[in-house]
C-alpha cells in the first residue's frame, strides 16, 4: 500500500491565515522596500511559496516561515532594484557622455565651442549632484517624455512630488547655468 503524504491541517484553512496575515505582512514589507505594489507582490508570493511546502511545515510555524521568506524576498528585491539602479545610472551617465560628445563633434571650430562645453559639463555636473530620486524624475521627464503619472508610478511619488521635484532640478539648472542662459535658453529650452 502506498503512504499517503504528510499534510498539515491549516488551523481555519489557508484564506483565513491569508486573510489573517496579509495586512501584517504588507507593512513589513512595506517597511523594507518602501513601494506598496512590490510589498504587496512579494507577500503574495511568499504565501505561495508557503503553500507549496506546507506539507514540510509545523502548523505552529507558518508565521515565522512566511515572515523568514517574506524578509528574503524583501532582501533580494533590494538588492536588485540598486543592480538595476545602478546599471540606470551608468547608462544615463553614457547617454550623457555620447550627448555631449554629438554636440562638440557638431560645433567644432565653432566660436561657441567653449561655452558650450563648459555648459554641458555644468549640466552633467549638475545632474550628478541631484538626489537619485530627483535625477531620475529629471530625466524620464525631460528625455524620456515621461508624464507626470507614469514617473509617479514608477518612482513610487505622487504626481505633486513629481512636479516639485522637476521644478527643484530646473531650478538647480538655472542657478548653475547663470552665466549661460541666453546660451542654455537655445541648448535646453526646458529651463
Amino acid at each position: 500500500m502506498e503512504k499517503q503524504p504528510k499534510t498539515i491541517a491549516l488551523p481555519h484553512g489557508f484564506e483565513e491565515i491569508y486573510a489573517k496575515y496579509k495586512t501584517y505582512f504588507v507593512r513589513i514589507a512595506l517597511s523594507y522596500v518602501r513601494d506598496r505594489m512590490a510589498a504587496e507582490d512579494i507577500v503574495t508570493d511568499s504565501f505561495v511559496v508557503f503553500w507549496e511546502n506546507r506539507r514540510d511545515l509545523d502548523e505552529r510555524n507558518i508565521p515565522a516561515y512566511i515572515y523568514t521568506v517574506i524578509i528574503n524576498k524583501c532582501r533580494n528585491w533590494l538588492r536588485d532594484r540598486q543592480q538595476h539602479l545602478r546599471a540606470h545610472d551608468n547608462l544615463q551617465r553614457t547617454e550623457l557622455r555620447i550627448l555631449s560628445d554629438y554636440v562638440l563633434r557638431q560645433t567644432a571650430d565653432d566660436p561657441k565651442k567653449l561655452l558650450l562645453d563648459e555648459a554641458l559639463h555644468i549640466i552633467e555636473q549638475e545632474l550628478l549632484r541631484m538626489s537619485p530620486v530627483r535625477r531620475r524624475v529629471f530625466i524620464a521627464y525631460r528625455y524620456e517624455e515621461m508624464s507626470y503619472r507614469e514617473i509617479a508610478a514608477i518612482c513610487s511619488l505622487t504626481e505633486s512630488q513629481v512636479d516639485y521635484e522637476i521644478r527643484a532640478a530646473k531650478r538647480m539648472l538655472r542657478v548653475a547655468l547663470k552665466d549661460y542662459l541666453p546660451m542654455a535658453a537655445w541648448l535646453i529650452p526646458f529651463l
